[in-house]
């Protein structure tokens, strides 16, 4: 009896004394994002003055893309939208990563797509993090923070990836605190069927002026962001956008100079950034 206590006795010391591990610091209690708004009345508001910060991927430069590191640093920074990427694995379960291949984040040539969830929970972000399920981000987020998502998918694929987020937002209830975008247009309209409240972002990805005026002035009038890279953003695009009742969104923000080419001459509605506390700096200096 006397050994089995020392025996006990030694293993609650080595516990104790042990480094805690990525899963433990990931059990810590989440950040809730400061005076946190309805998302109806931040978009409502979205304009030059008062432009919606989302944070792109996380906290990219400290942090590996969509870890729960990168999504704590972005909210104590101050954001209230995070961004997920997600993808549809063989077996359904939708993964929150920026590429279908994991090499670049994990050093391994796994492929979300192509793999069934045990094999990708086998691989770990560089700072010893899982890929994260987007369930994993609702359970451990819930709503202390808004969500900015993006269905991530291959040339030809179908819906199936939003129809498996649809699923996802029906059976966490997160149908209230998220922005939807897509590059696709049959991905933005099954999202919209299903819930007409989440508001929507469209990616833009043409080449010249003509050819984004006339997607401005086709899209969908439901739509209520356009976003195109900062860069091929013009103030005649932004005076049409305007013009056919849409936000403005610009992407992806890194240096002062971007944050000013946005904020100050562009005047856009909202931003993708991947420095969250120095956007925002940048908006309350220059209001």
């Amino acid at each position: 009896m006397m050994k089995k206590t020392k025996i006990v006795s030694f293993l609650m010391t080595l516990i104790f004394f042990l480094p805690l591990s990525a899963t433990t610091v990931n059990a810590a209690a989440a950040p809730k994002a400061k005076n946190l708004t309805s998302i109806s009345n931040s978009v409502n508001h979205a304009e030059p003055d008062t432009p919606i910060v989302f944070s792109h991927r996380g906290s990219p430069y400290n942090n590996p893309d969509h870890s729960f590191s990168g999504y704590n640093q972005a909210i104590k920074d101050g954001s209230q939208y995070i961004e997920q990427d997600v993808w549809l694995s063989k077996d359904n379960k939708l993964y929150v990563s920026h590429d279908d291949n994991l090499k670049k984040s994990t050093g391994h040539n796994v492929t979300i797509s192509t793999s069934n969830s045990s094999q990708i929970d086998k691989v770990k972000l560089h700072n010893g993090e899982k890929i994260h399920q987007l369930k994993d981000v609702f359970n451990r987020y819930g709503k202390k923070v808004h969500y900015i998502i993006e269905t991530k998918k291959n040339a030809g694929d179908n819906t199936d990836t939003e129809k498996a987020l649809i699923k996802e937002l029906k059976k966490y209830g997160m149908t209230n605190n998220i922005i939807f975008q897509d590059q696709s247009l049959p991905g933005i309209k099954e999202v919209h069927n299903s819930f007409k409240n989440i508001p929507t972002l469209w990616l833009l990805d043409s080449v010249t002026e003509r050819q984004y005026s006339e997607q401005i002035e086709n899209a969908p009038r439901y739509i209520k962001f356009i976003s195109i890279k900062l860069d091929q953003w013009t103030p005649k695009l932004i005076k049409l956008a305007h013009k056919n009742g849409f936000k403005t969104n610009a992407w992806i923000l890194n240096t002062y100079n971007d944050n000013y080419d946005a904020l100050n001459t562009l005047k856009v509605d909202s931003v993708f950034t991947n420095n969250t506390k120095e956007t925002i700096k940048l908006i309350n200096r220059w209001k």
